[in-house]
């Protein structure tokens, strides 16, 4: 769990450190304050940005991530991964994205930009096997000059000692998404809702454990009357009547009523609970990223939300990062913050410094439990 927050670099954000986090934490601020990039940082910080995790940002937000063959390119040429650095461009030197702890750097993700230099060494005998190293030199773009050999372009990603394998721009092999121990298990819910393919997969991995009643536990919140659930396979067809590949859909058992119900029939609260819950089992030992937490909850059960998460975080060993632009949201996680003495939870604003010393630049501004008790709508205005 993290402790602090330190992000350099990455997009709006030049210096932006949160001295103080909880095990559940609440974004506040106005629109383009930096709220979603601080999702997105955490997202690569606990995937050590390999190259899916940077293809499926750059995608999110409809930019360029992956440069074919046969493409012609020239020196001013828009190249993948350039518009998570600041000014959407290269740092000409050593400049480099840094995301982690501000408190210590032996577990800091550094995102960077250089120049690779790729030979294949002697042959060398190893367990009775010739084999060929590739050996790989890396150079600053400023010192690219010096070397008139050929030259890649690579993204090259650091947490605290160890060096990943570069990810290439330009006709680099994509690597596989193979499971790497070092990551952090993640779990994300954007402002849009998640496919039901998706939660049924999610769903099917808890079946029968613990943790089912748990999410079960989650929709009676929104609807009293709910007795079950499960996920069944239907047969898709296309606005023309043309079958498509089948999918998944949420079926619900309701008191009182002698057949299924879909889920998707009973309003967006019971899918935007039905997301929470599964996506918080599939976080433990790491992080919850919620875009926009209030999205489809009533004001009158955000409470409840809050109070199931507080409990299952501390539990499963979850660090929770909200967004929100609801005071009524605000509300409701300050009761079940300051009631839940157990569990820490803070809420920070994110906003433009006045300072001239700041130079406009994101800071934050943190309230732990003691300051959230005397907090007002006027401390974090999110309008």
């Amino acid at each position: 769990m993290l402790d602090s927050l330190l992000i350099k670099n990455f997009r709006s954000l030049e210096h932006l450190e949160v001295p103080a986090l909880g095990r559940v934490n609440l974004m506040v601020g106005k629109n383009n304050s930096g709220k979603s990039t601080v999702l997105e940082a955490l997202r690569l910080y606990a995937g050590n940005a390999q190259r899916p995790l940077l293809e499926a940002i750059a995608q999110e937000h409809d930019e360029r991530y992956r440069v074919r063959e046969s493409e012609a390119l020239d020196a001013e040429s828009l190249l993948p991964f350039q518009d998570f650095f600041p000014g959407r461009s290269f740092p000409m030197d050593d400049t480099a994205i840094e995301i982690g702890s501000g408190t210590s750097e032996d577990d800091r993700l550094q995102i960077s930009h250089a120049m690779m230099e790729e030979s294949i060494g002697e042959p060398e005998l190893l367990e009775g096997e010739l084999i060929n190293r590739i050996r790989r030199r890396y150079i600053q773009k400023f010192e690219a000059d010096l070397f008139p050999g050929e030259l890649q372009q690579v993204i090259l990603v650091r947490k605290g000692e160890r060096l990943f394998p570069p990810v290439k721009l330009l006709n680099g092999a994509r690597r596989s998404s193979a499971y790497d121990a070092t990551s952090v298990p993640c779990s994300f819910i954007p402002t849009q809702f998640i496919s039901m393919d998706e939660l049924a997969d999610e769903w099917d991995r808890i079946v029968f454990t613990e943790q089912e009643a748990v999410v079960k536990k989650a929709l009676l919140v929104i609807e009293p009357d709910f007795d079950n659930l499960t996920f069944v396979r239907a047969d898709g067809y296309s606005p023309s009547g043309v079958r498509t590949r089948p999918s998944r859909t949420a079926m619900v058992k309701l008191k009182g009523v002698d057949r299924p119900v879909p889920l998707n029939s009973m309003g967006d609260g019971m899918l935007r609970v039905l997301q929470l819950a599964l996506k918080l089992f599939a976080a433990k030992g790491g992080f919850l990223l919620i875009d926009e937490f209030e999205n489809g909850l009533h004001y009158s059960v955000q409470e409840k939300v809050w109070g199931l998460l507080f409990e299952v975080a501390e539990r499963h060993n979850i660090q929770i990062f909200a967004t929100t632009h609801s005071w009524d949201c605000i509300e409701s996680f300050t009761k079940v913050a300051v009631a839940r003495t157990e569990t820490d939870g803070v809420l920070f604003r994110l906003g433009r410094s006045v300072r001239t010393s700041d130079q406009g630049r994101v800071i934050a501004t943190v309230f732990d439990e003691a300051a959230l008790q005397n907090i007002t709508q006027q401390d974090v205005e999110v309008r």
